[in-house]
Parts: structure tokens; sequence; C-alpha cells
């Protein structure tokens, strides 16, 4: 119904704008990817100058591969995420383990008035799909996905029996975009349970603003990202049936 209707009236009422093929064909692939991420997305009250704008951000945090072994998205209809123009309300979050007994920093202000999450961003969260898709991530972490073949193995392993999915979120503005933590999330009997959550080294940690749109987007998907565990040394995992 939303390209019978709402698309193609959109793309009548700006045919113009919209004469160049590869204008018009950009402008339908970032819908899908919108609807996709969110099924109550509207293009209503949108130009083509927005969504061009907003279509150049996605594209940004858009990497594929050639010749690359793909992963089957995960079975349980957990959803990719994509804000516009995101701003953090005006809060405070604490990071697990970034707490004044382990000598860190405690709670952070985030939002209007302090110097994280104010600015607005656009906000991903896709999917890992693909192997080197996986390793690209750790590159841009510089995490232990990118050199190190025993943590490549395990997590390809799981990926490839659809017990774990892999998440990247990035943040993007006028600057560019960042890459700012990668998230395992497992699939047990019991539910969805985050079993990492990793941010740029040499911190680690997620930063503020990437642990709040990782809560955000795990209650938004019924993701128990309370279970994370930095120190956790369990290797054995009970899948549920899809």
């Amino acid at each position: 119904a939303f390209f019978d209707k709402e698309a193609l009236t959109w793309c009548a009422t700006h045919f113009e704008e919209l004469a160049e093929p590869a204008t018009l064909g950009a402008a339908l692939d970032y819908f899908c990817e919108r609807k996709r991420a969110d099924p109550s997305y509207s293009c209503a009250g949108r130009t083509p100058k927005t969504v061009a704008e907003a279509s150049e951000k996605f594209a940004l945090s858009t990497t594929v591969f050639d010749d690359d072994e793909a992963f089957l998205p995960n079975a349980y209809g957990l959803r990719p995420m994509i804000l516009e123009n995101a701003v953090i309300p005006a809060s405070n979050v604490s990071v697990p383990y970034d707490e004044p007994y382990n000598f860190g920093h405690g709670p952070y202000a985030l939002g209007p008035g302090s110097d994280r999450g104010a600015s607005p961003k656009t906000v991903r969260v896709e999917e890992i799909l693909s192997l080197k898709r996986l390793i690209f991530e750790g590159q841009q972490l510089d995490n232990c996905l990118e050199d190190r073949r025993s943590s490549q193995v395990k997590y390809v392993l799981r990926a490839r029996q659809r017990t774990s999915s892999f998440w990247s979120f990035t943040l993007s503005d006028d600057d560019g975009t960042s890459y700012v933590l990668l998230l395992e999330v497992w699939h047990l009997r019991r539910g969805h349970v985050v079993r990492q959550a990793e941010g740029q080294r040499p911190r680690t940690l997620p930063s503020p603003e990437a642990w709040y749109w990782m809560m955000h987007w795990c209650d938004r998907e019924g993701v128990d990202w309370s279970t994370w565990d930095v120190y956790s040394r369990l290797e054995a995992i009970y899948p549920c049936e899809p």
C-alpha cells in the first residue's frame, strides 16, 4: 500500500525534481530502507532535497563488499533503526563498569545543555550480514575482529548458526559518520539478550551516547540489555527455535 499510494503520490508531486532516473531510484531505495526499519515511516511532507540529504547520510554508513560470505538475517524479526535529526533528551546515563567504584566517570549528562547528544544526528542501527562487513566493523572500532582470527571464527560460527546476530551503530552529521558500537545479540530460549557491546578503542566500553541509543533500540526490539557482562566467560549457548 505504501508504494501503491503514498510513495507514488510523492513521486508524482515532485516529478520535475525527480526527472533523473538515478535521483528517483535513490529516493525509492531510501524509502524502502526506512519502511523496513520503521513500518510507520511516511514520506509525506518531505521534499526531494531533504530526502537526498538523508539518503546521503544513510549511504555514508552503508558498506558492502564483493566476493563475501553472506549471513542470513536474524530469524526473530529484530529490525534495523534509522532516526533523522535525533537529539538525546536531557538525561543522565550510567555506563556499566564506568562507575566511580571502578575508577570510572560515573553518570554522564546527555542532551541539551551538555556536550553529548545535544546536536542533531542521524542514528542508524544496521544488522551486519556478511563476514567482510563484520571484519570492517572491527577495523572501524580497532577491536579484536580486525586481526584476531580466533575471534573471527567464533563470531562467524555463531552467525552461521543464527544463534547470534550482530548490529552496527553509527552516528552521522555534516562532519561525517562515526562507528560507535558493535552489538552482539544472543537468541536464547528465554529471549534475546546482549552478549557483547563494544565501543571504540582504547576505551572499548560504549560511549554514553552509544549506550543511550543501544538502550533505545533494545527496548524497542525487546532485547534485554541488562545482561551485558564485560567479564563474561560463558562460551556455550542454547538457542531458541526460529
